[in-house]
């Protein structure tokens, strides 16, 4: 194994309407996002349980437009300025941003939240891998932006994705699941509720745009607030939280785990992801083992990352044999402070390569 020697991600910092933004995302990062628009559809084909055309693709994204200018209207505003700038149509970064709608796919992650209480840096955090498509990592930048009127916040993603992990200037941090459940393909694309989470100036208005806009399918919000870990479990008719217990710290991974809604790991069990329940307990098991005084540092935060028990669908993932999902691994590691203003991300397997740290421009 090699580590990645061009270990940082490119950086920029937006600033403006959200026209403006979109701009100036789609000048600085025009190459990325025309091979981007051109690759998005083959990549999501490469899991695919059913693959589809660009035809199929566009029609998904087109039916998106109206319920997304009905409630985040300035994301699709920033949107339309990056294909301008770029000189994409904005269909085809709709896609882009509508991917987890197309059809069922393979990917993976495992989350963690702590608490300032439990942290012994003094504040909360949250953390996660990125396990998916090897081929997004070099087009991948973390992007700060600060729009009018709203909380400035910086991500790590896709340029033309409107937002993806990442903190903002209230105190939120955001990492994410895929989950088994029902999907509705008359509600909005995930990433369109990860901008408005990014966004929002408190907690309260992250979890109200939660619940009041229509969703389109089964994920899950890894966040970290100024009131400690929230984990908000989504389906389209119904959201529920999860909060830490007295350790302080939860861990999430690709099932389903609120009573309400484990009857989706039965019904939908086809769609658990890589021993999902086995990565659950296995990272409660390593911070559990790695508590100092009580306290959970981010060097087990980093530990649970880079962990390979249960190989090849470990927490810490490698390419492998498996013929549907083998050749996805870590793209990255990612770990949020929003209380510090930074994030932490390896390029790569964070058992190969070293986390920098990225504050908010």
């Amino acid at each position: 194994m090699t580590s990645n020697n061009n270990i940082r991600f490119p950086e920029l910092t937006v600033s403006g309407s959200p026209k403006t933004m979109g701009q100036q995302i789609g000048e600085h990062f025009r190459s990325q996002i025309i091979e981007l628009s051109e690759l998005v559809l083959d990549r999501f084909n490469k899991s695919a349980a059913k693959p589809i055309s660009w035809v199929q693709a566009e029609s998904v994204a087109m039916g998106s437009f109206n319920r997304v200018s009905e409630y985040f209207l300035s994301a699709l505003e920033e949107l339309s300025g990056t294909a301008a700038a770029a000189g994409v149509p904005v269909e085809r970064l709709m896609v882009l941003n509508a991917r987890n709608m197309l059809g069922e796919t393979s990917d993976g992650c495992t989350s963690i939240m702590v608490s300032a209480e439990k942290s012994d840096t003094g504040s909360g955090f949250a953390g996660q891998n990125w396990d998916n498509d090897p081929a997004m990592a070099p087009l991948s930048a973390v992007i700060t932006r600060k729009g009018d009127d709203k909380a400035q916040f910086t991500s790590w993603m896709q340029p033309g994705t409107v937002a993806y992990m990442g903190f903002n200037s209230a105190g939120i941090g955001i990492c994410m699941n895929a989950m088994n459940g029902p999907a509705d393909p008359a509600g909005i694309p995930w990433y369109f509720f990860v901008r408005a989470i990014l966004e929002s100036n408190s907690t309260s208005d992250a979890v109200h745009v939660l619940e009041t806009a229509p969703r389109s399918l089964t994920a899950n919000a890894a966040m970290i607030t100024s009131e400690g870990p929230l984990d908000i479990e989504i389906t389209p008719d119904a959201i529920e939280s999860i909060k830490s217990d007295s350790q302080g710290f939860l861990v999430h991974t690709n099932h389903c785990t609120h009573p309400s809604f484990t009857s989706h790991n039965v019904e939908f069990e086809d769609r658990i992801y890589g021993q999902s329940f086995d990565r659950i307990d296995r990272g409660g098991e390593i911070l559990s083992n790695h508590l100092n005084d009580g306290l959970v540092s981010l060097d087990a935060a980093k530990a649970l990352l880079s962990d390979h028990d249960g190989f090849p669908t470990s927490i810490c993932r490698h390419p492998n044999d498996d013929p549907q999902t083998g050749w996805q691994r870590s793209v990255i590691s990612i770990i949020v402070e929003p209380d510090k203003k930074r994030m932490h991300v390896s390029n790569g397997n964070p058992c190969e390569n070293a986390y920098e740290t990225y504050d908010a421009g």
